[in-house]
């Protein structure tokens, strides 16, 4: 005969309990049905699961082991009907969250605590592509919603909210020649190697802040924070990766000329208006408009 979830159901109730009386009024049934189900069980897989000598039930060596598969199946169980539910309800299965680069994580661990507790059946898939990477992937749908910073050729198709500036400061190792210089030119930059952040795309966004004739390309802010850490270039880096590295002395900042200034970008939430989303996308939206980046953007 089949097993039931029902007779596992009963299982894991007199095991939690204690007893079958106990299980019966847990389960809202009479005893002798318990007693009935545990009996058919045990018939059924041809095992004894409890000992019935004493005052009360116990499980013997195979009962637990097969308590322990009934949990994991009653809990599988759990979660199907609990992701039928959202799709029912219009909680979409899945859910891509596009990010220019992990330097953003931060600030965004509070939400996606939040997230996991209001959606726990969404599938979340966090990618972290650069530039037009991120704009290419908000108008395929690959991802339906992005954080990333102001492109400098905006897409009618794309809608956006700001989340703050965020600053770049320009910073090289304690031991590259820029280092000791009370203030750089963009002529003096023009000289050294700048590291720059780059995605796969070749379009205008990766030479935006281009200013030295000698470049390295990098994917990845973190990554390009390490080479400037060698003492191979120099580079603006968000603020939100400098704290360490520039207490322990990693890096040191450069002081740019007034003409020159310090380069900022404008961080927003990005999403596609022609393309619906589903609840959890709504919840996850609303929640990152109205998030302070500045814990993580001094």
């Amino acid at each position: 005969m089949p097993l039931s979830l029902e007779q596992l159901l009963t299982l894991q109730a007199a095991a939690d309990t204690g007893s079958f009386s106990a299980a019966a009024r847990r389960l809202g049934k009479a005893q002798s049905v318990v007693s009935t189900a545990i009996a058919n069980l045990e018939t059924d897989l041809d095992i004894t699961l409890f000992e019935r000598g004493g005052r009360y039930p116990r499980l013997t060596p195979a009962g637990e082991q097969i308590l322990r598969q009934a949990r994991q199946i009653l809990g599988q169980c759990e979660a199907l009907t609990a992701y039928a539910g959202e799709l029912a309800t219009g909680v979409e299965p899945k859910l891509t969250l596009a990010i220019d680069d992990d330097s953003q994580l931060p600030w965004l661990g509070g939400i996606l605590e939040a997230f996991a507790l209001q959606f726990p059946q969404v599938e979340l898939e966090l990618l972290f592509p650069l530039m037009e990477d991120l704009v290419e992937m908000l108008l395929s749908g690959r991802a339906q919603l992005g954080i990333g910073y102001e492109p400098q050729l905006p897409r009618e198709e794309l809608c956006c909210h700001s989340l703050g500036r965020v600053g770049l400061p320009l910073v090289v190792a304690p031991h590259h020649p820029l280092a000791g210089m009370r203030q750089v030119t963009r002529e003096t930059l023009q000289g050294q190697r700048q590291i720059l952040a780059t995605g796969h795309g070749t379009g205008p966004e990766r030479s935006r802040f281009r200013i030295s004739t000698q470049v390295w390309w990098v994917e990845g802010d973190q990554a390009m924070l390490e080479i400037v850490k060698k003492g191979l270039g120099w580079a603006s880096v968000p603020e939100v990766l400098l704290a360490a590295p520039l207490k322990n002395r990693e890096v040191v900042r450069l002081h740019a000329a007034k003409a020159l200034g310090q380069p900022s970008l404008q961080l927003g939430l990005w999403w596609h208006r022609a393309h619906p989303l589903g609840r959890a996308g709504l919840w996850l939206r609303e929640a990152l408009t109205h998030a302070d980046i500045r814990k993580a953007h001094p």
